[in-house]
């Protein structure tokens, strides 16, 4: 059967509107891949320690940080990126800094194995013997009810909530379980076995870690 001439130029129409719509569709280009790396941070950890001297703190391995790498595939059409795919992820594990904190002070036992550090400060201590030599009245009472001995220290609670874990450098772990009329701000107050220690640690400024509550 012969096609007729209107028939013939209805087909090529048809044909060309196809073509156009067909090229007008966007064009995939290609599969690129990107990575995404995001970094984690090192944390801080302290240990307990019997080869460490009472209230020495000694760094044993400083800290690396680790990372996160996500790889992307991406698609792009017509010049854009319309999609993306994850292929795979690579985790490298952050190293913490670790210090040795000497096995000291108030009961370590009871204050657990391993602490990250809440805040370092920078304070005023000054030394008392829980007798009633020093205390009167107030002799072998704290604010948390423990009885005072080495190890228990009286703070400013809008500093160091009581009930803190602390560690002294110089002095070794504490306390916060007491607290004072003279005690305010920056200043801690800590226990001695006697008037002698209290004589001869005297004033002096130290760094206080907080550990967290008990």
């Amino acid at each position: 059967m012969h096609n007729s001439p209107q028939r013939v130029c209805l087909l090529l129409v048809g044909l060309a509107i196809a073509m156009f719509a067909f090229a007008g569709q966007p064009k995939e280009e290609g599969i690129e891949t990107i990575s995404e790396t995001k970094t984690l941070k090192s944390d801080t950890v302290y240990e307990f320690s019997r080869q460490v001297g009472l209230g020495r703190i000694v760094k044993v391995r400083d800290g690396k940080n680790g990372s996160i790498t996500k790889f992307f595939k991406l698609l792009k059409k017509d010049g854009k990126i319309v999609g993306k795919e994850l292929i795979r992820e690579e985790k490298v594990d952050a190293v913490p800094t670790t210090y040795r904190l000497g096995n000291g002070g108030y009961n370590a036992s009871r204050a657990g194995g391993m602490f990250k550090p809440k805040k370092v400060l920078t304070m005023k201590a000054s030394a008392y013997d829980p007798g009633p030599s020093s205390n009167g009245k107030w002799a072998g009472r704290t604010t948390l009810g423990v009885r005072p001995t080495f190890g228990i220290v009286a703070v400013d609670p809008r500093t160091i909530p009581l009930g803190s874990i602390l560690f002294i450098e110089g002095y070794g772990f504490g306390y916060a379980a007491d607290t004072g009329s003279a005690i305010r701000g920056n200043r801690i107050d800590l226990c001695m076995n006697s008037v002698s220690e209290c004589y001869r640690f005297g004033r002096r400024t130290v760094k206080v870690h907080v550990l967290g509550k008990k």
